[in-house]
């Protein structure tokens, strides 16, 4: 992806937010700069809020406002968590791959680096990265201890820890490696079959907030249309003030599917965190359901 050659001037940003940025950039892996990133949403979010409040409403405007707003926050941070569980995912295996070299006689520093030229994807990249502080003149210690902190892995940095104390201790690494490979397995079997025993709870959750809320509250917000056409100019009903209450929907549809996302980023791991990755589509989704839903149902209703 090219990159974006205006951005806004550093110091018009505060520095907290300008690190934060530059921090959840990192550790995703995406080539922009904090300045870079934050220029391109700001632009996309007045596009949204201009578009939406043109075509439709200003709720519906402010609902896009918000949706620009936080995926500047949150796109990063699911990349990040992408890349990480990719990271865990062949983690063992890589363990595996690591007891074995260091078992032929090569010192871990090129255990590393053999790992780092292998095909394990985003944990090869990381490992290069490794590879390459050491060279600089970095100890091992604090470039594994980096690596971990990096993916922000609790998991990932037991195990850098486990290892780096092994190191110290002047055990037998592989033996360290081999251990800690099977206690991840563990781990990520123990996870999957958690997420098998919420999927009943996470299919509620995902209808309710996703079809049926949608479609009650766009069936609400189309009656107002239903009730114009089938009286028309001698409806004795306060349509104005209907209508601006029924505008009012569109945000409530998108609110309650982003609560939605954080319940099943509780239910599925246990950290309403893990939601924020659900958060966006889920709120976007149901607000095209519910104008979806309050567009063609006064036609229907009329039509019949």
């Amino acid at each position: 992806m090219a990159r974006l050659r205006i951005a806004i001037p550093r110091r018009l940003i505060p520095k907290k937010i300008l690190r934060r940025f530059e921090i959840s950039l990192a550790q995703a892996g995406m080539p922009f700069s904090g300045a870079e990133w934050i220029t391109i949403w700001l632009v996309i979010t007045l596009v949204l809020f201009g578009l939406a409040t043109a075509i439709f409403n200003v709720f519906i405007g402010l609902a896009g406002a918000i949706v620009g707003i936080a995926a500047m926050y949150i796109l990063p941070v699911m990349r990040a968590d992408k890349r990480r569980s990719m990271i865990e995912e062949v983690l063992p295996d890589a363990l595996h791959h690591m007891a074995v070299a260091v078992r032929t006689g090569l010192v871990l520093e090129s255990v590393i680096q053999e790992v780092s030229e292998a095909e394990y994807g985003p944990l090869s990249e990381e490992f290069g990265r490794v590879t390459l502080e050491i060279r600089r003149g970095r100890p091992l210690k604090e470039a594994l201890l980096a690596f971990g902190r990096r993916t922000r892995s609790k998991d990932i940095q037991r195990i850098m820890r486990l290892i780096l104390e092994g190191v110290e201790a002047g055990g037998p690494i592989a033996d360290v490696l081999e251990e800690v490979s099977e206690n991840m397995r563990a781990i990520k079997m123990i996870q999957r079959e958690r997420k098998s025993a919420t999927s009943q709870q996470i299919s509620f959750l995902a209808m309710a907030s996703l079809f049926a809320g949608p479609f009650v509250m766009g069936v609400v917000g189309g009656l107002p249309d239903v009730m114009t056409q089938v009286a028309g100019e001698f409806a004795d009903f306060p349509i104005t003030e209907i209508k601006a209450i029924v505008g009012a929907l569109s945000f409530y549809v998108f609110a309650q599917a982003v609560a939605a996302g954080l319940m099943m980023g509780v239910t599925m791991y246990g950290d309403f965190k893990k939601g924020f990755k659900f958060m966006i589509p889920m709120g976007v989704f149901a607000t095209v359901v519910f104008m979806a839903v309050r567009k063609v149902m006064p036609r229907l209703v009329t039509a019949f």
